[in-house]
């Protein structure tokens, strides 16, 4: 097993109906990458508020068991986002005096004027979770996006405050806890919704973001890309099934029910298709009308649309948001939603999912309203900081590299065990020592240049020449026509010594085993070609008197070949006569 350390970035969103835990990690081009995501359903949450702490704890167990089960980590902190009745916005305005009005406002003036928004103190019951300057302006009257520099002598701005009750903020930290996971940042889902569906033209010009949930929908106003305002309206999904079920459907079958035959609009709905919904038996199943289910369904969206309009309009924003209203959530996923809110607000609507600071691979894993809390929460988590995880993974198998092949492979035979490799620079290959490690440094035949191999030194060849001297032929034996003659075979009469490889000599004296010439091959012994060449040791004054006796000693040489022939095989038979024979050739040479 190897270990691999790791940068995760952790989110869990904690709904009315579901909780998501998601795990990210930045990618070489500063995009996030979504490594895992998880959704449970959950119960003991009401309107963002947790009542059952231990169904909750039930839910956020599953989900961040899978999680750690499929990345093999263990979660241990994590950021968490919190929504409902009790997350509020305030505006808080302040001034200060320029220090010196002649030079313009200086960075000193706007750290002053943030330091009086920072010692701004939140009622006993509720805790500041985010401060947002909304405008800076110059003597009461001008309104300016940067006031460095500006001339004035009174700096003011407004500033929006992100308030949290206390209790929810506590029970959210508890429910994590008991899970042995450390919150490291709370935030509110209005001001981290928006930042993974809005495009920056969009948070330029304004827009409206309305997260639809089961319980809950949010409503928050960005323009000039600052938040403008947020609320949140305790109404979603689960009024218009608790509506749904007042036509008589069982509870199980009312989600399916409605995000599969329900419709925001009445009027685009089919007249005379009906649906069965089963009962407790089949007598019990009841046939609805699609047109009246749409008809439900659009009384209790209308209010909820119509609810996002008043938060608009209180915003002070209305006229401005060019790009109108993006709906998001889950309940974004409700057929012909867009039209119905269209028709209420009478602005421009699209449905959104994740689609900003993400890489390919993970919007394809996010290519759903309902994970667009989530993924904001895992964008904001990456600007606050990542954790560190220690991952094991499998050690991969080592492969051992194909050995080196020296020279053309050859089949092995049936019963044989195949041939030894041979080495390209002669003799048998060595067994390899050491395993691969040896057999990663051997380099290829190839590629290694060949090295010259030590041999034997080399002798000349010095071919035996007569010496210039009298030459002293010996008296032929009774029954020897010819005399003469020297070792076995004809060798030494044609002056070179006998080569008689693999044998040993049959006569006394030393014959030297001398390997075969590359550059000049020795002639057979068949051919018996005589060398004339003079050896390179000779003087030269040898040499002219050899060339003068050449002519002299002709015949006599001729009669003398024959004769050593004879006598040599004679000579086999008589061991007393090969070793006075060889006495007196010792003194000759």
């Amino acid at each position: 097993m190897t270990v691999e350390r790791k940068e995760y970035i952790i989110a869990i969103d904690l709904g009315s109906s579901n909780v998501t835990v998601a795990v990210s990690e930045k990618n070489d081009k500063e995009l996030l990458d979504v490594v895992s995501i998880v959704q449970k359903k959950t119960d003991g949450v009401k309107a963002g508020l947790i009542e059952n702490i231990e169904q909750v704890g039930k839910a956020i167990h599953e989900a961040v068991s899978e999680v750690e089960e499929e990345l093999g980590i263990r979660i241990t902190e994590a950021y968490a986002g919190i929504s409902g009745e009790f997350v509020r916005c305030a505006r808080h305005k302040d001034h200060v005096f320029v220090y010196d009005p002649q030079n313009g406002v200086c960075h000193k003036d706007i750290e002053a004027l943030f330091d009086r928004m920072r010692n701004v103190q939140a009622p006993d019951d509720e805790t500041i979770m985010e401060r947002v300057p909304q405008n800076y302006l110059v003597d009461d009257n001008e309104e300016v996006p940067n006031p460095q520099g500006a001339f004035c002598k009174k700096l003011s701005s407004t500033f929006n405050f992100i308030l949290c009750e206390k209790t929810p903020l506590q029970r959210l930290e508890m429910a994590l806890k008991r899970q042995n996971i450390k919150m490291l940042g709370v935030m509110s889902d209005a001001l981290v919704t928006p930042e993974s569906v809005l495009s920056p033209d969009e948070k330029e010009e304004g827009v409206a973001v309305v997260n639809i949930g089961s319980g809950l929908t949010d409503v928050t106003v960005y323009y000039r890309n600052l938040v403008r305002y947020i609320a949140t309206i305790p109404m979603g999904a689960s009024a218009i099934n608790r509506d749904i079920r007042t036509m008589s459907v069982p509870e199980k079958y009312v989600e399916s029910l409605k995000r599969k035959y329900g419709s925001a609009v009445a009027d685009m709905a089919p007249e005379d298709i009906l649906i069965r919904v089963n009962g407790r038996t089949s007598r019990e199943a009841k046939d609805i009308l699609l047109r009246n289910l749409a008809t439900v369904i659009e009384a209790r969206a209308t209010d909820i649309a119509e609810f996002v309009l008043q938060e608009i309009q209180d915003s002070g924003f209305y006229e401005r948001l060019a790009f109108g209203i993006v709906l998001t959530g889950g309940s974004a996923k409700l057929k012909n939603i867009d039209e119905l809110f269209h028709r209420v607000t009478s602005m421009d609507v699209r449905i959104a999912c994740p689609e900003m600071g993400f890489s390919e691979e993970a919007l394809d894993r996010l290519d759903d309203p309902s994970y667009a809390t989530v993924a904001g929460i895992l964008l904001r988590g990456a600007q606050l900081g990542a954790s560190s995880f220690m991952v094991d993974r499998p050690a991969p198998e080592p492969v051992e590299p194909p050995q080196p092949a020296y020279g053309r492979p050859q089949q092995p035979q049936p019963g044989y065990g195949g041939p030894m490799p041979q080495n390209p620079m002669g003799g048998a290959v060595p067994p390899m020592v050491g395993g691969a490690a040896a057999e990663s440094q051997m380099p290829h035949p190839a590629q290694q240049p060949r090295q010259p191999q030590p041999q034997m030194p080399r002798q000349p060849f010095q071919p035996q020449q007569p010496q210039p001297q009298q030459f002293q032929p010996q008296q032929p034996q009774t029954g020897y026509p010819y005399g003469g003659g020297t070792s076995f075979g004809s060798g030494a009469a044609y002056g070179r010594p006998e080569m008689n490889y693999g044998q040993q000599p049959r006569f006394g004296g030393e014959i030297r085993m001398e390997p075969e010439s590359e550059t000049r091959p020795e002639p057979s012994f068949e051919e018996r070609q005589p060398v004339d060449e003079p050896s390179a040791n000779y003087t030269e004054e040898s040499t002219t008197e050899q060339n003068a006796s050449a002519g002299e000693q002709a015949p006599e040489k001729h009669k003398r070949n024959l004769g050593s022939l004879v006598f040599g095989a004679i000579s086999r038979l008589n061991n007393k006569f090969n070793e006075s024979f060889r006495t007196s050739e010792d003194e000759e040479i």
